[in-house]
């Protein structure tokens, strides 16, 4: 990957779309919701799944099917967001590929490095796949939604093209951001 390019740069993009999804004006790409989607938890009990009356959070690029529903549970419940709450101790990584292999490339390096399962969720459009990671490795990312695409572009100074990835960082405010104030001297 060459340049990463900070689209808080750009004042023309805050969202000014209806439904809160981000597009990138370099790549083009608007990107899927994100859903909060609480699970009922379970246990088993004499070899049948029991509804223990919590809830786990998990977050997704689309809707529950209710294919996904079990008998004797509450339903999932799915909330279009576009921000974190406060109270939130983690942060989203939503990447966008092209490249069908790429991602699945990166899926498997995501396990490798040991982030659970449940962590990666993907989606695929007509635009490419898009991979969304729930991470708490970075405490001041925590409470952000970062936005990752990338797109051949001429750099003049080197006189050739070259791959750039373009990120924007929302808050929990849903301002953008520069990302490398939420980058730089995280060991602090």
């Amino acid at each position: 990957m060459g340049n990463i390019i900070d689209m808080a740069s750009f004042e023309h993009l805050r969202r000014s779309n209806a439904d809160d999804r981000y597009t990138c004006p370099k790549t083009n790409i608007t990107f899927p919701h994100i859903y909060k989607v609480l699970v009922p938890d379970g246990d088993l009990v004499d070899d049948v799944p029991v509804f223990i009356g919590t809830y786990s959070t998990e977050y997704r690029l689309k809707e529950p099917s209710s294919l996904e529903q079990l008998p004797g549970f509450p339903p999932l419940t799915a909330t279009k967001i576009s921000t974190l709450d406060a109270t939130d101790e983690i942060y989203l990584d939503v990447i966008h590929f092209t490249n069908k292999d790429r991602a699945l490339g990166f899926r498997q390096a995501c396990g490798h490095l040991g982030i659970e399962p449940e962590h990666v969720r993907s989606f695929k459009n007509e635009r490419g796949l898009f991979l969304l990671l729930r991470r708490n490795d970075a405490p001041k990312k925590v409470g952000h939604i970062i936005y990752r695409s990338s797109d051949v572009q001429f750099i003049h100074g080197l006189g050739a093209e070259m791959e750039c990835e373009y990120v924007a960082a929302f808050n929990i405010e849903g301002n953008i951001i520069p990302l490398q104030s939420i980058e730089v001297g995280e060991e602090e």
